[in-house]
C-alpha cells in the first residue's frame, strides 16, 4: 500500500490501522481492474478469490479487513470490508460463490470455465501449477465507502 493509499484509508476510517489490508485490484489488466472496480462499487461483485502465491508474505485476508478498491489506473474507487473468508480448493467452489463473484453469467459452469482459464494463465505467470485441487483464498466483502 502506498503512503497516499494508506492516508486515504485512514481518512475514511480513522483509528482503524489494525484493520488495513492490501488494496484490491481485480484481474490482471487495467481493463479487468476497471470492470471489477465498477462491479464492486455497484454491489454486483461481493466476492473474489486469490491463489496462495499472491500472498508471498503469508498475510491473508481476514474478517473485518478494510481494503481500497483500485481501478486500472491505480486510483481508489472505494473501500470494502471483508465479511467472510474461506480456504477451499478450486473444485470446492459452489454456485453461491460463483454468483457472488458477480462476473460473466454468474453461474458455476461459467466460473469454472472462465475463472479456471484465468487461474491457469495466472499460475503460469507465477511459475506455479494449477489443478482442480489448487487451494484458493475466498473472500466475501461489502462496500463501506465510495469515492
Amino acid at each position: 500500500m502506498t503512503p497516499a493509499q494508506h492516508d486515504r484509508l485512514m481518512w475514511a476510517f480513522p483509528g482503524q490501522e489494525a484493520r488495513l489490508f492490501l488494496p484490491m485490484v481485480i484481474g490482471s489488466t487495467p481493463g479487468d481492474a476497471d470492470h471489477g472496480a465498477a462491479l464492486i462499487m455497484a454491489g454486483t461483485k461481493t466476492a473474489t478469490s486469490s491463489a496462495h502465491w499472491h500472498y508471498a508474505d503469508g498475510r491473508l485476508p481476514f474478517e473485518g479487513a478494510l481494503s481500497l478498491v483500485l481501478d486500472g489506473a491505480g486510483c481508489a474507487r472505494g473501500v470494502v470490508e471483508t465479511t467472510r473468508t474461506a480456504n477451499m480448493s478450486f473444485s470446492a467452489v459452489d454456485a453461491d460463490l460463483a454468483r457472488a463473484y458477480g462476473e460473466g453469467e454468474r453461474s458455476l459452469d461459467w466460473w469454472r470455465r472462465e475463472i479456471g482459464a484465468w487461474y491457469r494463465a495466472d499460475a503460469a505467470r507465477h511459475g506455479q501449477i494449477f489443478t482442480q485441487d489448487t487451494p484458493l483464498i475466498c473472500e466475501w466483502f461489502a462496500v463501506r465507502q465510495r469515492f
